[in-house]
């Protein structure tokens, strides 16, 4: 009853107060499940088309870059395949030439920040209409899963950095309370206290929970080894991290329930959320162009490449084929669902290693791009583990960097390793890629 009290009376009227149409874009999202194929690529297409018009007469990085490829002008660019032809971008591309994408009528952007999986703090910038869009495309994709909007959920999920007022603590528990949702802070969860976690489901008796990964499946190992009875929701959802077959088995023996997988970053937050029926993961393509190209920068179909995407409504800092430091692998066959949405058939590189102490406690790689992100001062990073009592802390500083900076970092990791690992610092000029050519966040030796 809540679900729809909060849907049709107090989240509208929540919007007028704040000046937001979010239950506007839900339900016209909503009815884009209705379309058919064809019907959603032309959308896809038109909306592209206005983005691309903007980029050209609202940023100057963009009309100078594309020149240099032979396109200069919105008439250059008369097809999906011309749009394929554009270069790609990259963090570091963004970071060299921020302002000059940034939008000229740009007013009131919203500033956002991530670590990613690459290690390095990476800024951008979005308008407050496309933060409502993507807040409406994860409404949706949750909601097709059965933990939409009002719906009463519990998140094991990150929380805030640093310990917030009393003020924000009350706050933060109204405005959670409102959309009838509990958080968890799964930073903090470790087998000494998995029980109160379990007494917390128990006792909220969630219709539906959302998890990052790692966590869950700790969770639902120490529920099948310790025998622990515990409530079994409607559905669970999943994220931040790849979710394997044995992971899903495990959570779903240990909850008697269905679990779902879904894929997003904070640059677009909800890329694709699976389906019910064949649990195939559905890019949201009315929102988003998403590609994958090979080594090559050549577009590709059917097997793993590195995902390029699109936001079709960031007018404020418009992020036009921009590769994100994912890979995954999209087919062109249909799912045999109801839902219209194209398919991403699997997810293929986000891993980040659990950090461990002697006495068992495990600390998720989530965490440190989490922590990371928070400090201007801190390039690039990298936290590796080779012994089980100690954490070598490799950071690439500039001059914002602080020694109350270093100490807020220990402090903060402390928080979830109870002062188990010697934290060794390393400021370094370099941090080396791996074989493969790739940086790792976390490397977890023990």
């Amino acid at each position: 009853m809540y679900t729809s009290i909060f849907r049709h009376f107090l989240m509208p009227t929540y919007e007028l107060v704040k000046g937001k149409n979010l239950v506007e874009h839900i339900t016209n999202y909503e009815e884009h499940l209705t379309w058919s194929p064809e019907a959603l690529k032309q959308h896809q297409w038109r909306e592209l088309q206005k983005l691309l018009e903007h980029a050209f007469k609202h940023t100057s990085f963009y009309p100078s870059h594309w020149a240099k490829f032979g396109i200069h002008s919105i008439a250059d660019i008369n097809s999906m395949s011309d749009f394929a032809k554009l270069p790609l971008i990259t963090k570091n591309d963004i970071t060299e030439h921020y302002q000059a994408i940034v939008a000229t009528n740009a007013e009131q952007n919203i500033k956002k920040a991530t670590g990613g999986s690459t290690g390095q703090p990476f800024r951008f910038e979005l308008d407050v209409e496309s933060n409502t869009r993507r807040e409406a495309i994860m409404w949706r994709g949750y909601g097709w899963l059965g933990a939409g909007l009002g719906q009463k959920t519990l998140y094991l999920w990150g929380a805030d950095i640093g310990q917030p007022t009393l003020l924000k603590s009350i706050k933060n528990r109204l405005y959670h309370r409102f959309y009838n949702r509990k958080m968890l802070n799964s930073f903090a969860m470790n087998t000494s206290n998995m029980h109160t976690y379990i007494d917390e489901i128990n006792s909220y008796k969630p219709t539906a929970m959302v998890s990052y990964v790692n966590p869950l499946y700790e969770l639902a190992r120490y529920i099948i080894e310790q025998k622990i009875s515990v409530f079994s929701p409607k559905t669970m959802l999943t994220g931040a991290e790849p979710l394997h077959d044995f992971q899903r088995e495990v959570i779903e023996k240990a909850f008697n329930c269905e679990v779902y997988d879904t894929f997003g970053c904070r640059e677009f937050m909800l890329m694709s959320a699976e389906c019910q029926e064949n649990k195939n993961l559905h890019i949201n393509s009315d929102h988003l162009v998403v590609e994958t190209v090979d080594d090559a920068g050549q577009s590709i179909t059917g097997e793993s490449g590195d995902l390029v995407v699109t936001d079709l409504y960031n007018y404020g800092m418009p992020l036009i084929r921009y590769v994100n430091g994912d890979r995954a692998t999209l087919i062109s066959e249909p799912c045999g669902c109801n839902n219209p949405l194209p398919i991403m058939s699997s997810i293929d590189g986000r891993k980040l290693d659990i950090i461990k102490t002697a006495s068992g406690k495990s600390i998720p790689g989530e965490l440190f791009p989490h922590l990371f992100k928070e400090f201007n001062g801190i390039d690039k990073f990298q936290v590796r583990q080779s012994e089980i009592s100690s954490l070598q802390i490799l950071l690439i500083t500039n001059k914002h960097f602080t020694e109350q900076n270093q100490n807020d970092i220990a402090k903060e990791i402390n928080k979830y390793a109870e002062n188990e690992l010697q934290l060794i610092f390393k400021l370094v000029d370099d941090i080396p890629l791996t074989v493969s050519g790739k940086h790792r966040v976390t490397i977890c030796e023990v």
